[in-house]
């Protein structure tokens, strides 16, 4: 048997799962925790949508299943294909697949290729990065809409050269997704793969006095704005070559979207 903790909030909110391994239905979470289910955690996600996303899982093969203090809903999974079948449970839910981690890493999106938000897994043996704080805005309400955050763009770039990505948003639900916000409501950070943030959300900048309507029926992907980054750090030096990962969130009109999250190689 594999008993796992629930954290829901500290040390002090902790509740045992126990999944067998490789069982085909996710395991029935207990319900003594004291965390509410409004609880909204670091992640954007609140206690009920980790709930909500594990019973979307039913008939997906796991190995194993917890829920962590960052607010996600962290699966052991065999493979890439069962991966995937998790994705697409929690998306045919209407449920945010962004709520889902996989080896502690948390999804951006589901995998389409170099140039999207792409899941990976530490690999075995290797101690994954514990995430340091971010810089992104964390104020505003989460979207209600179940959506997906994604960013596509290159996925290898060269430090000094100017590069854009578009943040879109996938709408997961049944009724639209309405935005009225302003022309640079998409912020975004760039961290190394050791973790460390090498270019922060820069605050007090100037933005022009523009007013954006989005609009993403159900179903549909549109892009919100783009973002472009150079390949150089906080104080405008270049950054090393390496791995780095792109972060972005939607914060607008006092609302907030699942980050999304885009690993880039700089050579």
């Amino acid at each position: 048997m594999l008993t796992l903790a629930l954290l829901a909030g500290g040390a002090s909110a902790q509740t045992n799962l126990t999944a067998q391994a490789n069982v085909t239905t996710a395991p029935a979470p207990s319900q003594t925790s004291t965390a509410p289910a409004s609880k909204v955690y670091p992640s954007g996600y609140t206690f009920r949508q980790m709930l909500d996303a594990l019973g979307a899982l039913k008939g997906v093969e796991l190995r194993g299943v917890g829920f962590d203090e960052r607010g996600y809903l962290n699966l052991t999974v065999a493979d890439d294909a069962t991966r995937q079948q998790a994705i697409d449970k929690v998306a045919a839910a209407g449920l945010p697949t962004g709520v889902l981690a996989f080896g502690g890493v948390p999804l951006s999106g589901a995998a389409q290729g170099s140039a999207t938000g792409t899941v990976t897994e530490t690999p075995a043996g290797q101690a994954p990065v514990t995430p340091g704080p971010s810089s992104l805005p964390s104020d505003g309400q989460p979207l209600s809409q179940p959506h997906r955050a994604e960013l596509r763009g290159p996925s290898s770039v060269r430090a000094g050269e100017a590069n854009t990505w578009s943040f879109t948003l996938t709408n997961l639900g049944s009724s639209a997704i309405r935005l009225e916000h302003g022309a640079c409501d998409v912020r975004f950070e760039v961290v190394s793969a050791a973790g460390e943030i090498v270019r922060p959300e820069p605050k007090n900048t100037i933005c022009t006095m523009q007013l954006v309507y989005t609009n993403v029926t159900p179903g549909e992907t549109q892009e919100v704005q783009n973002i472009g980054w150079e390949g150089k750090d906080a104080a405008g030096q270049l950054v090393p070559a390496g791995e780095y990962t792109l972060r972005a969130v939607f914060r607008g009109a006092g609302q907030r979207s699942e980050v999304a999250e885009l690993k880039v190689t700089v050579q």
